[in-house]
């Protein structure tokens, strides 16, 4: 049971990182003053995407904590299987919140800078490196 608690630590631990990740990309990019000269038609859609993206990412970690921490809130001790289907619950959510602030992050880069070949290259990075995350995680579960 305790190795399940220290998972549940473990993934709290990163809940409030993504949290604070989230919320501080959220805060800076609404705060910050943007001209709209020079804007051009498809700049409009990426603000939009990445402002869902980090709000949508924000209410799935927010979701991820309540499942971390319902199994401390009752009056016995937790469960290793209340522990197990915590953890498993907090997986669920987490990783799609993950790919959301990556792409969020793909489209201010694409917003914030020019538009030059390093640019797009750094904002496809971050788009493609959550996918290629669970390629290789796929493909470590393989036995051979």
């Amino acid at each position: 049971m305790s190795g399940w608690k220290i998972a549940n630590e473990r993934q709290t631990i990163i809940t409030s990182w993504f949290i604070g990740i989230s919320a501080i990309l959220l805060v800076l990019y609404l705060t910050e003053p943007k001209p709209n000269i020079d804007k051009e038609w498809f700049d409009y859609y990426f603000e939009a995407i990445a402002v869902i993206l980090l709000i949508v990412s924000l209410f799935l970690y927010f979701l991820s904590a309540t499942y971390l921490l319902k199994p401390f809130y009752q009056d016995d001790e937790p469960t290793k299987e209340q522990l197990m289907q915590s953890a498993f619950n907090t997986r669920r959510v987490q990783i799609p919140g993950a790919f959301m602030i990556f792409w969020a992050i793909g489209f201010l880069i694409l917003l914030k800078l020019e538009y030059s070949i390093s640019v797009l290259a750094y904002s496809m990075v971050a788009f493609g490196a959550p996918i290629l995350w669970l390629g290789f995680r796929r493909i470590a579960q393989i036995k051979f």
